[in-house]
């Protein structure tokens, strides 16, 4: 990658088998600041907990596409819930999480829809699928009594994640110059 190539462009046609030096330094920085909004957390009612991790998954699948979304969403957040003790969680968390940025980066690049109509869309989409997943997930792990109210941590997630990651992924759009 010449040094003059835009980053954004450049990681939102990224290729997993060939990472070259810069890329992969920008993912590890995704990484981390998942796993720190993330660490910033509430315990829930059960064994989960409400945390800002959305708002770090939504910006960077939004700004840097699909791929950075989805190894952020699900390398960061699995990590963190290692670190914070909930290990049971740390492989479901790393496919939802991982499908929750990769889609949401997805549906954000495709040009069908306009600027926040499709970001707007996109983490309604991605955001949906995150609730599904921990739905289920805590429906197997837990039993189906605790899923309800855990649906409302993840729809606040969500939308805190939302309503912040939109105007975070704009001004990084501007400031990349799109």
């Amino acid at each position: 990658m010449d040094s003059r190539d835009n980053i954004q462009d450049h990681l939102k046609k990224l290729d997993m088998k060939h990472l070259d030096t810069r890329s992969l330094s920008f993912l590890a920085l995704f990484i981390a600041f998942t796993a720190v909004a993330t660490y910033l957390h509430i315990p829930g009612p059960s064994s989960s907990y409400f945390n800002l991790g959305e708002v770090a998954i939504y910006t960077i699948a939004l700004t840097f596409g699909g791929k950075a979304g989805a190894v952020a969403g699900g390398v960061g957040s699995a990590l963190m819930d290692i670190i914070l003790g909930y290990s049971i969680w740390a492989p479901f968390t790393f496919i939802i999480k991982g499908v929750e940025g990769l889609i949401v980066g997805k549906i954000a690049g495709t040009k069908k829809r306009s600027g926040i109509e499709r970001k707007i869309f996109a983490i309604t989409i991605g955001g949906n699928i995150m609730i599904i997943g921990y739905a289920l997930t805590k429906a197997f792990l837990l039993s189906w009594a605790v899923v309800l109210p855990e649906i409302g941590i993840d729809f606040a997630q969500m939308l805190i994640g939302g309503v912040l990651a939109i105007p975070l992924s704009h001004h990084l759009d501007n400031y990349f110059g799109k």
